[in-house]
């Protein structure tokens, strides 16, 4: 079971093997607000800075993590 007490390697490990929906939800909890950020302050528009970080987690998602 998926917890938030998971350090981001277990979590990874967790979404990579089993495809943890649950596992891929607490890190998007955990960094959405961060890459939100990041994404704002080089663009200054809201609208591009949601669509930065809906690319950043799909492409995290699809990624083959070799585990």
């Amino acid at each position: 079971m998926e917890s938030p007490n998971m350090d981001d390697t277990e979590l990874l490990r967790a979404y990579a093997k089993e495809r943890s929906e649950a596992a891929f939800d607490v890190l998007v909890e955990r960094y959405l607000d961060l890459v939100y950020a990041s994404a704002f302050r080089q663009l200054r528009d809201p609208h591009r800075a949601e669509e930065v970080c809906q690319a950043v987690f799909i492409l995290l998602a699809r990624k083959d993590f070799g585990i």
